[in-house]
């Protein structure tokens, strides 16, 4: 947290690079986190830029009660959030939520194609704040109060929505496992 906070101030102060360092420090993971969302590289990355567009407009406001990662987590979820929003109200559809299968071993492939078809549709299947938080959890690796900070709610509420979110894709695919043939 020293850290941020000292890049935060090198910043605010003009410092030459300071901003770059930032960005360079958090593009990555961000874009990862945008890429899991929104399903497509081009808008993920644009999505980021836009994110550290916001963040250089808003930075003199920033007062620090949050740390600089979570702010930045924020802002992109919202972001992808509203992206989201927006595709959907004009009816356009991800072609690339699922890798097609490759011809190097057609029928490893197929069953790949299979297993992340049935676990796409089951993630779409939980609520949104459920899947931001076992986003955040598992594949960004966040404690539970730094999710909290990030998603605006309380440590509780956190741990409920992971716990019941690991319940629901748990079902979802015993379900779908009882149907098949």
């Amino acid at each position: 947290m020293e850290g941020e906070n000292r890049l935060v101030e090198r910043a605010l102060h003009g410092e030459e690079g300071a901003f770059e360092e930032m960005v360079r420090q958090y593009q990555a993971p961000l874009y990862y986190l945008a890429l899991r969302f929104v399903r497509d590289e081009q808008a993920a990355a644009d999505l980021i830029q836009t994110t550290f567009l916001r963040v250089f407009q808003g930075l003199p406001g920033f007062r620090q009660r949050s740390s600089l990662k979570t702010w930045l987590y924020r802002i992109t979820i919202n972001l992808c959030k509203n992206f989201l929003r927006d595709r959907a109200q004009k009816g356009l559809e991800n072609s690339s939520e699922i890798d097609p299968p490759s011809p190097s071993n057609p029928l490893l492939e197929l069953i790949e194609h299979e297993e992340q078809r049935h676990m796409v549709q089951a993630w779409q299947q939980l609520p949104e704040r459920q899947r931001l938080t076992v986003t955040l959890k598992i594949q960004e690796g966040m404690k539970y109060h730094e999710i909290a900070e990030v998603l605006e709610c309380s440590v509780g509420a956190v741990k409920a929505n992971f716990h019941h979110a690991c319940k629901k894709l748990k079902s979802i695919l015993q379900e779908e496992r009882d149907e098949m043939p």
